[in-house]
This record gives structure tokens, C-alpha cells and sequence, in this order.
């Protein structure tokens, strides 16, 4: 062979131009075949070989070598006419490749394998190729002589140009900025790819920006080793530049025509194509297939390993995509996707989308669909499943579904993307034999799991057990609550914006590309979901009778399938302790149902037990209160104004009588309270908030405690303690109960009456610290019963004090059968008193209103029964209703009688006695207390004397709770008067 500079031969010399070249006109003894070329490195040759009209077969033999330095690195060849044999397509069958006949041209690299790729037929447009080394060898070979075709003198055609380059001036494939993977040794183009998260990767064909050789296939291996902690890697390929996506593709016609992304059916096994796996094993799924030019979206693996095989046809001929300005070959980016490694973002399994989440781990969450690509043909089954007591709660915030271009469905045709089934589907048979099941039994309970299976291929085969919600075609959209997404704290999702189960499962069939087969990447739709587990547990049992609040509204979901009330009852005879707690429901109150909420559970103890509480936790919303203890060692709330958000606890002595108020709580509980123990066998616990924000519910107004029936053998007889009658004494008896709070209820004999209560102490005043010197921690409270709110504590040590029932300052403006009339007598230790130490006494009395009565309390003002008068024993004040006027007037005269009166006598001269030393006694002890006793409430009339009922002389009284008469105003609130032995009382 012989070289075109050694030795040296003037005709074969390059010029001193920039374009030279060597013409060869025959075969025989041309000096340009069978010839190693060299040159120096940028100038430009040219060499053109004519028909050689001699024996055939004729091969030429061509090598090009750039020996480096000032005679290049690589070698560049221009193809700019090329006419070499035929290829004959083969349009029968698609996947068979055409051939070559007549002749052809196969181009080989030094160090690489021979790929027996060969070029024929005409070429036409700007063919350029690029060496991978330093020397290429050139063959052409024709088997017959050719005829003669359209702009050819005898069929055959070869002109070459070529160059040697540096690789300094090869700036498009030699650029440092960017990386190609590590070729893998003995390959022609296998390569390795990692860590494309710190460098810039390009998967490029082979000789890219050349046409690349035919007979080929390149694997190339992208993994991510190391990501972060707490994070997920998946490989992103793509190309947003059209230009540097070109494949030869069979049918011509489609370089001249629209320029789309072709994939999948739309590329056949004759021609060239890229295939990527999601993974790199060799049973990973595909996950795309190329084979025409255009802007490439997102192609994106599931983990982070992805393979992309480039497969060449073995015949072709040479080509250039249209405009000349596209580049032929390809050039993708690879990059790295991270996401949270505990989110359902992306499968577990390539080639099976399944996802294991339990409401046991997450009660509520946003879930979006897969954010890789999934194969073609994918369906996913979301199936949510919570505990028995639980509803499913769906939220579509965001749903898009892109329609295909190249789609040719009917319009009027359901194209199903979605559905959503009320119920459960379990799968009988899998495509990947087998695989770890969905259920699972924990402490009894079925463990709740949200999976979503993607199946290649043929679906498999269900069982169904559910009803269908709704059905979703590909034009269509499901409901949507997309506010959320644009405003925080807006108005929260309803059931017509979204979509609950009837019990504990639902499922959503999810077809991410509907169209049968995958040609859109991205993928054809993608949606983002809330979901909740809504819990409808409210433990205990139904409090008898149901009844709602009245200003909780009813949205259809809470009507179909959650309980209107959340009145509980537990008893001693179902469990002797456990966890009681305010409801999870997000229907029931805030969020997703009423503002204001009113929740009742009672506790009911059996004979000989107590109920003991203790709060383990509670919220309020952050409302403006604090908790408050007393002396007693009972909770009372401190509200600083705003709306109402507490927990009142109150025992039921007598079940016809309101539930008498112990403690109060509203400010947030971190750590446990446990309650003092109560008397009453019967507890009721009342959870209440009003004007709740649209974005609260039951994690910001909470509470949860402990309960336990206890077996302290203390059993009250609470009918003996029920006190009724025209008049009575009663004495505090001991009790062996634990309870510091004993309470008894006084009931007037008839409906039209009011009662007078005589106890010995004196009023404690509101502010503590104005009150005088009590020797005894031990206090007696009353009040009525419909006005607990409005109750004063004793001093049980000192003078008679007098408290009327409510209502007697106002007796003429109501009748008495409107108003509650019973009182309620308690006695309070911060401590258990020993037993001997209780000795209390209190009377009371029945009492009318009236101006003009024959049994008139003068100093009462007030009317009492006629069995009362001149019964024996003093009832009035003053003792008027025994005196001897009353009591003597119809009897006859007689010594006895002399005898009474004078005795009579007696007594009312020592009763003035006695009224003249009380009087200075009193005197006494208001320079001692000065003004610190108030009156009842304080007290009664200024000036003295006894309040009575007149329609323009009210007593003083006290706010109370709005209990038993809400018919009344709250301008006409009833309290009970209180006496204070510094201005009137039995003295």
C-alpha cells in the first residue's frame, strides 16, 4: 500500500489551499485504493472513485489515519455523493430489515469490533461521520456492474471529503464540561454512568455529531450510588432540544413531515430505536421505546438505576436529518430526581407499583401519583382500608390529564382513567408469581394498608366487592377541592367537593395512560389526594335519648354514615376502667361539620362504687382561660372573654335534678390532673366549644382521660338526703365516703311556695382576702338549682344567717311554679374532717308570698303555712306565730292561761333583754369586722329588716347559669337572698 506523503510524489502532495483533493479515474493502478491516507490536521481533501467498469466483484479499501499532533486526532468524512448498490425495503413485514443488494460500504474503526454494518442506495443532504479513533477503514464493494439512475452517468457514485481534526477544534464532542459515561472495556459502545447529580451527564450515539454505524447495539448504565440520608434517587432522562433527537427512521417520509416524538407502536424492530428499562437488570420493564425526533419530556425511573439500549438496523442508507441544521444522531440528559424515601412517590418494585401505607402510621396524608414514568398499558389499584370503626375520606386537590395528538378515538367514546369503588378489591391472580400480602393481623385489629399495584400487560383478575362512585373518562376531571392549594386557611372541603365510604375501604382504579398504549411521557395524567382515615369511634355506649345540638348542622355524610350525637354513657357492669376522650370525627365538628359542639358522657357506677377521673390531656384552642384550683381542691375556669371552650365535670346525685357542677377546665393539660373523688354514683363529663375557625377541628379542641369504678364500699342513701316538707332540721351526719363534697337537696312541699334556710356561720365575701378569720377550713355552700353559678360559701361558725330560694325578690312578677325553688346544701373540705367532728345543724321553712294573710311573718313579709302557726314551736323571728295574741285569742280564761301569760310575759321581757345585749353585741362587732361582712350577695335590705316581695323591692342576686328555665330573659334572673348576721337575723 502506499501513502499519500510517503514517499513524497508531487501530483499526491497537498496544496497550499485549504481545499485540496485527489482524483482517481480508473481501477486498475489508481492510486487511491487499497491506500492509507493521511493529512495535516484542519485543511480539507477530497477524493472521488468513478465507475470502475471492470471485473466484479470490485472492493476499495480505504484507511484514513491521523497520526496526531500537526495530523489530527480523529477523522472526519463527508459523504458528498454517494451511489453504491440498492436497498430494497421490505414492506411486508414491518419487523423483517431491508437489505442491501448490488453493492455496499461498511466503515470500521481500529480497536473497536467489526460490526458488518453496511450502507448502499443513494444518499442524499450533508452525511457526515465522525471517527471514535485514530484511524477508520473505508471498504466499497460492488458485486455487479450498476445501471444507470437519475443524476448518475452509470449508477455509481463516490465522492469523498474528508478532514483530519484535532480535539481541541472538535468543540461540540469534546467538550470537558460535559461527561460520557466510562466506555466499558471490550465494548464498541457500552458505558457507565453515576453520579450525575455532581457533573454534567450526556448519553450520545456513537460518532455523535456524525451519523452513527449500522449493526448496533449500545447499553448504557445509569446509576446513582449514594443518595442523601432520607432520601430517594430516580434517573431523569430528557432532551427540551428537538435538534439533537434524530433517528434514522424507515419510512423516509416522515423527516419532510410533521416533526413529532415518535414511541412505542409507532417504532417497528426494522429500524433504529431507543428502549430505556426502569432498572438496570435485564428483566427490568421497559419504560419507553423511541424512534423519531422531537423534544423528549421526562422520562423518569423509579429508582437509581435505569438502562437505555440504542439499536441500529444492519442496512441503510446513509442520511441527514432535515433541516441540515438538526444534527443527526442523539444527545440526552441525564439527571437526578431525589424525593422523601418515606413518600409514595415512587414504586418499590420496577415493573409493580405497590405501596403498603397503614392508618396505624398515617391517619392522614396527600398521596400523588407516581412521579416516574410507568410502562405502557399501566393499571394502578389505590385500595384504602381502615379499621372497623373508620371511614375513607378522598380529596382530589390536583388532577391533569393531557389527550394524545395522534389519538384517533371517538369523541363520543369513554376512555375509563379513573374510578372509585366504595368497598374492597382483592386480586386473585398476579402477573409476578408471588408476592407479600395486603392484610395482616395485629392485636386483633386489621391493620389498615393503602396500596397501589401496576400491572404490565394483561390486568389481572378481580374479585369485587365494592359499588361504584364514580366513573372517570380521560376528557373528564372527578371533583375537585383545589382551593387549598391556593390559599391557606380556606373554606375546607365538603362531601360534594370529594368522596367518603359508607365503611372502612375504597378503591381507586387508576389508568394513568388510558389510550391503550403509552405515547406521551410524563405521564398522559397525574392527580395529588388528601385522604383521612375518619374516625367514628366514640366509645361506651349511646346516651339515651340521641338528641343533637341544636345548632350542629347535618351534612349529608354525617347523616348517612357517621352518628348524629356524641352522648356517651359507660358503666361499671360493661368495663371497670379505660380511656374516655372527645371525638375524632372531622364531621362532627370544625373542619368538616359545625363550629360549636356540646358532647355528654356520663359515667355510671354500681352499688358501693365511686367514679374516679383524671384528665390526661386537653387542648382548647389556645382560647383566652386558665385553669383555676379552690380551697376544696376543686377546678374552676377563669374566662378572659372570647368565645367558650371548656370541660365540666358535674355528678348526678338525683337523676330528675340537674347535674350539680364540681370542676372546670379550659386551658391545655399536659400532664395528667386527677380529679377529686366525687359522692354521686352518677358523673357526667361536658365537652363544649363554640366558633370554631373553617381550618380547626378535633386536633386543636381535644380531651382525653382515664376512667375507674372504684370499690371503696361508700354507698349513699340519696333519698335520705332529700329533704322535703313545710319545715325541718337536719344535721350533717358522718360519712365513710371519700368524696370532700356532700351535698343535700331541699325541696318546698308545694309548687306555689319558697323555702327560708337558718344556718349558723357567715357569709364568706367573693375576694378572700377580705374575709374575716374562719377556724375552720370546712364550708357550707348553697345555692338553687338552677342557678349553681351563683352559690356562696359559709363559714360554718358564728350566728344564724337566713337564705331564701330563688325567686322570692321577684315573687309577683312570676308564678311560682316557673321557677326552680330547691336548694342545694354542701358541705366542702379541702380534707377528710374526722368523723367526730361533724355536727351541723340547719332548718328551714316553707314560705308564701301575700300583702294580706292570716298567718303573716311580719318581719318576713311573707305568709306561712296555717299547720305552722301556734304549732308549738317558734317559726317567725320574733316568735309572733306563738305569741299569746295569735295563739290565745279564741281560747278561754282560765289559770293555765294566766299562768301562759305571765310566762308569756316573762319571756318577751327577757327576749327585750336579750335584744338590747344583741344590740350592743352588734355594735361590738362592727367595729371589729368594720364593713368586711357583706350582705346576701350581699345581704338583705339596707337598713334591716327581712327582703320581701315587692314588685319595686328586689333582693340582691347573683348571675347563674342558664340551666332549667330558658323561657325566662336574662333581665329576670332569679337568685336566692342571703342574710348576714351583721345586719339581720334571728337575734
Amino acid at each position: 500500500m502506499l501513502k499519500l506523503f510517503d514517499p513524497p510524489e508531487p501530483a499526491l502532495q497537498p496544496l497550499p489551499c485549504r481545499s485540496c483533493y485527489v482524483t482517481t479515474i480508473s481501477v486498475q493502478g489508481s492510486p487511491a485504493c487499497n491506500r492509507t491516507l493521511h493529512g495535516e490536521a484542519g485543511r480539507t481533501y477530497e477524493l472521488q472513485i468513478q465507475n470502475p467498469g471492470g471485473a466484479y466483484p470490485f472492493v476499495c479499501h480505504l484507511n484514513f489515519t491521523a497520526t496526531g499532533g500537526l495530523y489530527g486526532d480523529i477523522v472526519q468524512l463527508n459523504l458528498a455523493k454517494f451511489s453504491i448498490g440498492k436497498f430494497v425495503e421490505n414492506f411486508h413485514d414491518p419487523k423483517q430489515h431491508g437489505e442491501c443488494t448490488e453493492g455496499f460500504m461498511t466503515i470500521s474503526e481500529q480497536g473497536l469490533p467489526n460490526l458488518d454494518g453496511r450502507w448502499c442506495g443513494t444518499a442524499s443532504g450533508y452525511t457526515i461521520y465522525y471517527s471514535e479513533t485514530r484511524s477508520v477503514n473505508v471498504t466499497l464493494r460492488l458485486d455487479k456492474l450498476p445501471q444507470a439512475s437519475s443524476g448518475t452517468t452509470n449508477g455509481f457514485e463516490f465522492r469523498l471529503i474528508y478532514k483530519f481534526l484535532r480535539h481541541s477544534d472538535a468543540k461540540l464532542r469534546n467538550d470537558n464540561r460535559i461527561w460520557n459515561g466510562d466506555l466499558v472495556p471490550g465494548s464498541y459502545c457500552n458505558r457507565n454512568f453515576y453520579d450525575c447529580d455532581k457533573r454534567t451527564c450526556r448519553i450520545r450515539s456513537p460518532n455523535y455529531p456524525g451519523i452513527y454505524p449500522r449493526n448496533l447495539t449500545c447499553k448504557y448504565y445509569i446509576n446513582h450510588r449514594a443518595p442523601p440520608s432520607g432520601l430517594h434517587a430516580m434517573i431523569v432522562l430528557r432532551q427540551p432540544d428537538g435538534h439533537k433527537l434524530n433517528m434514522k427512521e424507515q419510512a423516509t417520509h416522515h423527516e419532510a413531515n410533521n416533526r413529532i416524538l415518535r414511541s412505542w407502536e409507532q417504532c417497528d424492530e426494522a429500524q433504529d430505536y431507543l428502549s430505556i428499562y426502569d432498572g438496570a437488570a435485564t428483566e427490568a420493564p421497559a419504560i419507553g421505546r423511541i424512534c423519531g425526533g422531537d423534544v423528549l419530556p421526562d422520562i423518569v425511573s423509579s429508582g437509581p438505576e435505569m438502562r437505555v439500549e440504542f439499536h441500529t438496523s444492519p442496512y441503510d442508507v446513509p442520511f441527514h436529518p432535515n433541516p441540515v441544521t438538526f444534527l443527526p444522531g442523539f444527545e440526552l440528559e441525564v439527571h437526578v430526581l431525589y424525593v422523601n424515601s418515606n413518600s409514595q412517590s415512587y414504586i418499590r418494585q420496577p415493573g409493580r407499583c405497590e405501596f403498603i401505607i397503614s392508618a396505624f402510621e398515617s391517619q392522614t396524608g396527600e398521596l400523588e401519583s407516581p412521579q416516574h414514568t410507568l410502562p405502557p398499558e399501566s393499571s394502578c389499584l389505590y385500595h384504602f382500608q381502615g379499621r372497623r370503626h373508620e371511614t375513607v375520606w378522598v380529596s382530589f386537590i390536583k388532577y391533569h390529564s393531557a389527550i394524545d395528538p395522534t389519538g384517533f378515538e371517538s369523541p363520543a367514546e369513554c376512555v375509563t382513567q379513573l374510578r372509585i369503588w366504595d368497598g374492597r378489591w382483592s386480586v386473585t391472580s398476579r402477573p409476578y408469581g408471588k408476592y407479600p400480602g395486603s392484610l395482616c393481623l395485629c392485636g386483633g385489629w386489621i391493620e389498615v394498608w393503602l396500596f397501589i399495584e401496576v400491572f404490565i400487560g394483561a390486568p389481572p383478575e378481580y374479585q369485587r366487592n365494592a359499588s361504584l362512585i364514580e366513573q372517570i373518562c380521560r376528557e373528564e376531571v372527578p371533583r375537585l377541592c383545589s382551593r387549598s392549594l391556593v390559599a391557606k386557611g380556606s373554606r375546607p372541603c365538603s362531601t360534594q367537593e370529594s368522596y367518603l365510604s359508607t365503611g372502612s375501604d375504597l378503591t381507586i382504579e387508576y389508568r394513568p395512560s388510558p389510550i391503550g398504549t403509552a405515547r406521551l411521557y410524563g405521564p398522559a395524567s397525574a392527580f395529588k389526594l388528601r385522604y383521612e382515615f375518619v374516625d367514628n369511634s366514640l366509645g361506651g355506649a349511646p346516651l339515651e335519648p340521641l338528641v343533637a345540638p341544636s345548632a350542629m348542622p347535618e351534612p349529608a355524610a354525617l347523616v348517612q354514615f357517621h352518628p348524629k350525637s356524641c352522648d356517651r354513657v359507660f358503666r361499671s357492669t360493661s368495663a371497670s376502667r379505660g380511656i374516655f376522650r372527645s371525638p375524632s370525627n372531622v364531621f362532627m365538628y370544625g373542619r368538616g361539620g359545625s363550629p360549636n359542639i356540646s358532647c355528654i358522657i356520663r359515667f355510671e357506677a354500681s352499688g358501693g362504687e365511686s367514679v374516679r377521673l383524671t384528665i390526661t390531656r386537653a387542648r382548647f384552642g389556645g382560647r383566652s382561660c386558665q385553669n383555676m384550683q379552690n380551697r376544696s381542691g376543686r377546678w374552676h375556669c377563669n374566662h378572659h372573654g372570647g368565645p367558650v371552650s371548656d370541660l365540666r365535670i358535674s355528678e348526678v346525685p338525683w337523676t330528675d335534678v340537674a347535674p350539680l357542677p364540681r370542676d372546670c377546665l379550659c386551658s391545655d393539660v399536659s400532664g395528667s390532673i386527677t380529679l377529686a373523688p366525687l359522692a354521686a354514683s352518677i358523673v357526667e363529663v361536658k365537652f363544649t366549644t363554640l366558633q370554631m375557625e373553617v381550618d380547626q377541628d378535633f386536633r386543636d379542641f381535644y380531651f382525653e382521660g382515664r376512667y375507674e369504678f372504684a370499690r371503696d364500699g361508700c354507698e349513699t342513701d340519696w333519698s335520705e338526703r332529700r329533704l322535703r316538707g313545710r319545715s325541718g332540721d337536719a344535721y350533717l351526719k358522718p360519712t365513710p365516703c371519700p368524696a370532700l363534697i356532700q351535698p343535700w337537696l331541699l325541696e318546698p312541699e308545694t309548687d306555689s311556695s319558697y323555702l327560708v334556710l337558718k344556718l349558723k356561720g357567715f357569709w364568706m365575701p367573693p375576694l378572700l382576702q377580705s374575709a374575716p378569720p374562719c377556724p375552720t377550713d370546712a364550708r357550707i355552700t348553697v345555692y338553687s338549682t338552677n342557678n349553681p353559678k351563683n352559690s356562696r360559701d359559709l363559714c360554718p361558725s358564728g350566728p344564724d344567717v337566713v337564705a331564701f330560694s330563688d325567686g322570692w325578690d321577684r315573687a309577683y312578677e312570676f308564678s311560682a311554679a316557673e321557677i326552680a325553688k330547691s336548694l342545694i346544701i354542701e358541705f366542702k373540705s379541702p380534707r377528710r374532717p374526722p368523723l367526730e367532728l361533724i355536727e351541723y345543724k340547719f332548718s328551714w321553712m316553707e314560705i308564701f308570698p301575700a300583702h294580706d294573710c292570716p298567718h303573716r311573718c311580719q318581719e318576713l313579709q311573707a305568709c306561712i303555712p296555717a299547720e305552722l302557726w301556734c304549732d308549738g314551736k317558734v317559726h317567725c323571728p320574733s316568735g309572733q306565730d306563738e305569741s299569746p295574741t295569735e295563739c290565745d285569742l279564741r281560747l278561754p280564761l282560765s289559770p293555765l292561761h294566766v299562768g301562759l301569760a305571765a310566762a308569756t310575759l316573762t319571756l318577751v321581757l327577757s327576749l327585750a333583754a336579750g335584744l338590747t345585749a344583741c344590740a350592743r353585741r352588734k355594735r361590738g362587732e362592727k367595729k371589729h369586722l368594720q364593713s368586711v361582712h357583706l350582705d346576701a350577695g350581699g345581704g338583705g335590705r339596707a337598713g334591716g329588716g327581712y327582703p320581701h316581695p315587692h314588685p319595686h323591692h328586689a333582693g340582691v342576686g347573683m348571675g347563674g347559669y342558664p340551666h332549667a328555665n330558658h323561657h325566662l330573659s336574662s333581665s329576670h334572673a332569679l337568685a336566692p337572698l342571703y342574710l348576714d348576721p351583721s345586719k339581720d337575723s334571728f337575734c
